[in-house]
């Protein structure tokens, strides 16, 4: 299953991966004590990747200037968010469920890193949460992928936010 994480930072790409690996690390720490995850980091010409047991992450270190901001500036007309690294994430099928709640983890962790925004997208036409100015912000209308923001699940974030209907916003547009 495929979802992607669009985040502004002023990292080097290269730091952000080892940033990653080390929240990695530390959302699974007791799974690593235990032997029951692990955690990589692969590094190649093109692109860094980190991963556990339940997902990996990939940021395309070919990206040149003008890729970059053509994807930034598609990320601020469609969702209103300033972003300049995209990172694609491959879950594991048979384990998202506890794959998508270590991820969580993981995010809020990058949410206290820095305040630039944030998206979190899956296959369809509306990301399920993003991070703009400061504001995280749910989309409540999420069918049936209701289960992947439960208050429990969000909880996780450790990080306070508000809801709102993104498909709203399009239907009023018509």
């Amino acid at each position: 299953m495929d979802y992607s994480l669009s985040i502004g930072s002023d990292f080097p790409k290269e730091e952000l991966s080892k940033l990653l690996y080390n929240m990695l690390c530390e959302v699974l720490f007791v799974e690593l004590i235990d032997y029951e995850a692990q955690v990589w980091d692969r590094s190649y010409t093109q692109s860094v990747s980190v991963g556990c047991t339940y997902f990996s992450m990939s940021i395309n270190l070919d990206d040149d200037d003008d890729y970059t901001e053509r994807y930034r500036k598609a990320n601020l007309e469609a969702y209103g968010v300033d972003t300049n690294v995209f990172i694609s994430i491959q879950f594991k099928t048979h384990t998202i469920e506890i794959g998508w709640l270590k991820l969580l983890e993981v995010v809020g962790k990058l949410l206290k890193l820095n305040n630039l925004d944030l998206v979190v997208e899956d296959h369809t036409a509306y990301p399920l949460f993003k991070r703009v100015k400061g504001r995280l912000i749910i989309n409540s209308n999420l069918d049936y992928r209701e289960w992947y923001l439960t208050k429990e699940n969000l909880a996780l974030l450790n990080y306070p936010y508000e809801e709102e209907d993104f498909l709203k916003d399009s239907e009023e547009e018509r």
